[in-house]
Order: structure tokens, then sequence, then C-alpha cells
């Protein structure tokens, strides 16, 4: 901001709102330059209105001079004046030496900058979605996303074979236009012709194998999978091992976005410059923004939007409760409104390591200490299942907590998941380490990262461990998931008795091709693991969800990450 240094030298002689009497000569030796230059500086501030300057005529007759601005303020325009250079993180420094009070202000102003807007471009108008997002190492390789911010950006770079339609409760073609199967092992599925990614080239099945092929061994998905076979251009054949009527859902995952098969043979990390086939492309990821393009030869339908700007927004300046720096509603019709989410945060007793937890007996009684009330923040309810209909159908048990439990005298250690730094389950796990001491039970807590979940020698560290999970669109397929997956915990604390039980379940489920049969025996196993004292549910979370109320801007939701599927989105015309 052009003289903004001489602004604040000013500051610190003159009051704001205070007009005082000064001469050009004062100002001179003030800003150390000529009486000249300081004519100049001193009539462009009373230009843009950060100063009065009045000169008087006649003899003996000094000019007065009245500042707008206090040194914070000044700090704030500066702040701003970044901002609209897109020199964003210049402004968030400077934003960090602003008093309380100017911050607010700040995050009100940069709210009225970002959200929905109409650019100009080189005689194109262009509909601009801005808002900003914590600075995070967003993880765009569709097969190590562990984020739901992640898996939210890859979701509109890349495409898949199907798509998950949750309305419906079925599957919708994508880069396949077609899938069939008549024993559930021998699965052909159908490319769309002319499918692009990004760089030019027309996808085939050959970027499907790969894609798949690059999975490791022991991922659930591969291990049924017998052969890949590329029966031609456009068709691909996955021969498993076992019946499973449920596999088309699997690849309906985000992990299975399809990737250029050159990518994975020069080894390319492609990760910060990702290509796929999908309505909007990466064109800019640098310290100040991730910017979104859309693919004009995307094959399926053009989305409205032309263009995301996400700003990378430093973490220190989120805000737990209204969210300021993350993605402003347009307009002031919009209504703030807190939604259940599905899923759950749970405990799990590690049954599969040697020690007291291994007796039922010693699990149900420490059971009955935990208050599942007490994990509940504002708004969040008990859970008894990953899902919120069958908590709400389901009466908390009345306990009378006051009693003093008979003590047991054992250490345990328990491990809080935690996806990222600053983003864990340490919150439920002390609480947890506090009903337990309680009754007498020595605890210690650790951090475990997500990624360790899959190693059965770090899970067996712990006794009881403390995770959560936000259900996929697909709720059935990632309830499944939940209880089955060797890349989660739950799965390596189970004993072997227990084992033997889910998968038997899981084989009946994958057999079966009606979706009320899956669902049934899906919650039997639910049931199973609840009675075993294996599974100890905590609470529903909660988010906050922006909502229109007479808004042009339809198929939009704002939620409390930021995140909103560009796909959908138009605007009527007012």
């Amino acid at each position: 901001m052009r003289y903004s240094k001489y602004m604040k030298l000013l500051t610190n002689h003159f009051v704001k709102s205070e007009a005082r009497e000064t001469t050009i000569e004062y100002l001179a030796n003030l800003f150390d330059c000529s009486e000249r230059h300081a004519k100049t500086i001193i009539n462009y501030l009373d230009k843009e209105k950060f100063v009065d300057w009045k000169v008087k005529r006649g003899r003996g007759k000094k000019p007065k001079l009245k500042l707008h601005y206090t040194f914070d303020g000044i700090l704030l325009e500066e702040a701003k004046h970044y901002i609209k250079q897109e020199k964003y993180q210049e402004g968030f420094s400077i934003m960090e030496q602003l008093e309380k009070s100017s911050q607010t202000e700040f995050q009100e102003w940069l709210n009225t900058y970002l959200g929905l807007m109409k650019k100009t471009e080189t005689n194109q108008d262009l509909d601009v979605l801005r808002y900003s997002f914590y600075e995070t190492k967003l993880q765009m390789d569709p097969l190590q996303i562990r984020s739901r911010h992640d898996g939210h950006m890859v979701q509109q770079i890349f495409d898949r074979l199907v798509e998950f339609d949750p309305k419906s409760g079925k599957l919708t073609p994508r880069i396949a236009h077609h899938f069939e199967s008549k024993d559930g092992m021998h699965w052909i599925f159908y490319l769309r012709k002319g499918v692009l990614f990004h760089h030019g080239r027309e996808l085939n099945s050959a970027d499907v194998k790969a894609t798949f092929e690059r999975f490791p061994s022991t991922n659930r998905f591969m291990k049924n999978v017998k052969e890949i076979t590329c029966a031609s251009d456009y068709v691909v054949v996955f021969q498993l091992k076992e019946v499973d009527f449920m596999f088309p859902r699997y690849l309906s995952s985000i992990a299975t976005s399809i990737i250029p098969v050159e990518m994975l043979e020069k080894k390319k990390k492609f990760s910060d410059n990702p290509i796929g086939s999908g309505p909007f492309q990466l064109t800019e990821q640098d310290k100040e923004i991730i910017r979104l393009e859309v693919f004009p030869r995307y094959y399926g339908l053009r989305p409205w939007l032309d263009r995301i700007e996400i700003i990378k927004t430093p973490a220190s300046f989120q805000h737990e409760e209204t969210h300021p720096l993350l993605l402003s509603a347009p307009n002031t019709s919009w209504k703030e409104v807190k939604v259940v989410e599905e899923g759950a945060d749970f405990i799990v007793f590690n049954c599969a390591k040697k020690g007291p937890l291994q007796d039922q007996n010693i699990r149900a009684q420490i059971s009955e200490w935990i208050n599942p009330q007490t994990f509940c923040l504002e708004g969040e309810v008990v859970a008894h299942s990953f899902h919120t209909k069958v908590s709400a159908e389901q009466k908390t048990p009345v306990i009378d907590y006051s009693v003093q439990p008979v003590h047991l005298d054992m250490e345990l250690l328990i491990g809080a998941q935690q996806i990222r730094e600053g983003v864990n389950h340490e919150r439920e796990a002390l609480i947890l380490k506090e009903q337990l001491e309680n009754a007498g039970i020595s605890t210690k807590v650790e951090i475990v990262n997500a990624t360790d979940f899959k190693n059965p020698v770090v899970i067996h560290k712990y006794d009881i461990l403390v995770s959560g999970v936000a259900l996929s669109e697909d709720h059935l397929l990632s309830s499944i998931i939940t209880l089955t997956s060797s890349q989660l915990a739950l799965y390596h604390c189970l004993s072997d008795e227990m084992r033997g039980y889910i998968m038997e379940q899981e084989r009946r489920l994958k057999e079966t091709k009606d979706e009320r049969a899956r669902w049934d025996i899906y919650f039997e196993m639910e049931i199973f693991l609840k009675e075993q004292h294996l599974l100890f549910f905590l609470n529903h979370r909660s988010h906050n969800i922006f909502k229109p109320s007479n808004s042009t801007y339809m198929n939009i939701e704002l939620d409390s990450n930021g995140r909103i599927d560009y796909r959908n989105v138009w605007q009527r015309i007012e």
C-alpha cells in the first residue's frame, strides 16, 4: 500500500480525529525527505482519505492535519490491500499483528471478499467460488487420502467407474456406462469412449487395470481379486476368488479413482500435480492458493462453476464456533443448521492382546462405568450404533454413576486416534481416562496416527483404542469396512473366535443380492460386537451446515469443513 510507512510514522506523532497545526518542514523532517516530496506524500494521503490536510492562506497561519486511522487501522488496511492483490500470506501475516478487535473486523471484511462472484477475464464472465481453508498439506493421490478434505478434493479432480447415489441407494454410471456379472465372481465393466484425462489423452482399460493393480496386496479390495484383464480398450474384466455381489460398490470409493497409467510407470509423484478425468482440473497450487478450473472437455455434464479458488489460511486463524475464515454464505438469508453426523466416536477393547481385557466379564464391568453422555459436546447425542436412526430408537440405560464401582487393580494403555496434527480423539481418551481412574484403574493416554492402525504390532501395544468414523454416502459399505477392514483398528482387536464370526457374516453378506438382507446381516455383526463388549459407542458428532433461504444459488450447502460439491452448484436469475 503506497506511503503506508509514512502514515504509520504520523500515528506516532498525531492522534486520530484530532486536527493539529503542523508544517511541511516538520513533516519533511519526520519523513526524512525533502519538503517537495513531503508535499507529494501528504497530498496523496489526503486524496486517498487517510488524512485531512487543510492549508490556510495568510501569513502565520499553519496547515492543519487530522488522521482518519490509528496505527492498527493502517495495518488493517495493509492486510486488506495484500489480500486484494492475492498476496494472501503477506495479508495474513499482517493480520497476526492486529489487536483482537481489528482481527475480528478483518475477518468480517474477508467474508465479504469471499463466496460466489462474477469475474471478467479476456472478455469472458466467469462464475468463481472463492473461500479460505486452513493451511494443510492436501493429499491428492486417491489411494493415500487421509482426511475428508483430501477425499473431497479428489472427488472433484478424478472420476470412478461408478458412483453411489445416496438418494436412490443405487450405483450410477460414470466412466463405466454398464457392468454385469452372472455369478458374482466374473465382473465385466464397459467403459465410455472419449473420456479424456486433463492432459488430453483418452482413458482406456489399461488405466483402469493399472489403477487397481497398484493397491497393496493386503488391501481388502485386492484380496478377493484373482485377475484383472483388458478384454479391449473399453472393456475390463475382474475375476474374483470368491462370490461378492457387493463388489461394484467398492469401485465407487474415492480411493478407486482412475489415474493415467503413465503416472505410475514413470513413478511420478502426482499428489502435488494430480491428473484425473473429473470435471475440474488443478491449475495452481502454491503457498498462497489452490486453484481449480473447469475441465472444458469433460465427458460428463459440465459444471456451472468455472473456477474454485481456495485461499490457504493459517491454522491459527480457525475459530471453533463460527468459522469466520471458512466458506462464507453468499448472503444473509443463509441459515446455520446443526446436523448430527452418520458415524460415531467409539472405543474398542483389545481382545487380541494378552491381559485382563480378554475376560469378557471384566470388559462388561468396565463398560458399565463409562458414561457416554459426558463425551457429547453441544448438539451431539449418545450413540448406540454407527447409524443415527438406530441410536434414536434405543434408550440410554439409566445408571447411577455416583455409586462407587468395585476397584480393579490393573494398568491400561489407551490409544487415541489422530488423523493429522491437532485432529485427534485425545479429548475423548482423557475423559475415558478420568472415568477409569475413578474406578481405580491406572491409565495412560498416547496419540496414535491413523496410518498405524493397519499395523497389528502397533495396535497390540494398547488395551483400549479411542477412534471415530464418519460414514461415506454409501452407509452400508462404509459400516462393513469399519468392522472388517485390516486397515482399521477394530479388526486387529478381535479375538480369533470373534474374527471367525465376523468373516462368516461378511461372506453371507457378499453372497446375497437383497439389500434388506444385507442390512440385517450387518446389524447382527454390530450387535454381536456390542454384546461381546468389544465395541462401545460414545457419541454421534455434529457439524454446522449453512442452508439458503430464498437464495438464487441452487444445490449448494456449506459445511463447517469448508466443503461443497462444486459439481452441482448453479444460480437462478433474480
